[in-house]
């Protein structure tokens, strides 16, 4: 599925509509970075070393900075070693890592989406190799209402690189994770 990204002065989710808080969503975030935080503290988290950042350049109308870093932290039980962070105004609404594993049926990444799925507090779908946490509302959502609440509704992305021996995950808002994951299978 994909959706247009909506920002601050497109459209409003629909009452009813208002998605859990990232903070219930996936308590701690990931590497400890929540989503919604401000921008330039994350900047200066430990966790994140050799920020190298770059302005948007093609995709403006998703974000404003996104800046690569590297660290010696774990995701999903299984170690990282670098990944990006995405600003779009002076909030953090992105967190991509990726984790190498032997081959898809590495015990690892079954271990890392059984961490995901105890430590997310979402419903999550399985398309393929792809699972993505996330919480709908029960009722169907117009275009507009989807759009409205893809700008704040968190969700996890984990997907399966094309050649087996990555697992890309993607922490963010619906509509940048959306966005960025068709980007990377580009």
């Amino acid at each position: 599925m994909a959706f247009a990204p909506a920002w601050a002065g497109d459209s409003a989710p629909a009452p009813g509509f208002d998605p859990i808080s990232p903070a219930v969503f996936l308590p701690g975030g990931m590497l400890g970075v929540q989503l919604g935080s401000r921008w330039e503290t994350i900047k200066r988290s430990p966790a994140l070393s050799r920020l190298t950042c770059e302005p948007s350049a093609d995709a403006a109308g998703v974000f404003d900075e996104i800046c690569y870093f590297q660290t010696s932290s774990r995701v999903g039980g299984a170690q990282i070693h670098d990944g990006f962070i995405v600003r779009k105004g002076d909030e953090v609404i992105l967190i991509g890592t990726g984790i190498t594993i032997k081959n898809p049926d590495d015990p690892l990444a079954e271990t890392v989406m059984r961490d995901f799925a105890s430590n997310v507090h979402a419903n999550y779908q399985q398309t393929g190799s792809d699972v993505l946490f996330v919480n709908l509302p029960a009722r169907r959502m117009s275009a507009q209402e989807m759009q409205g609440f893809s700008r704040t509704a968190p969700v996890l992305l984990v997907e399966l690189e094309p050649k087996g021996n990555e697992l890309a995950v993607f922490y963010g808002y619906l509509a940048p994770v959306n966005a960025f994951s068709a980007l990377a299978s580009n």
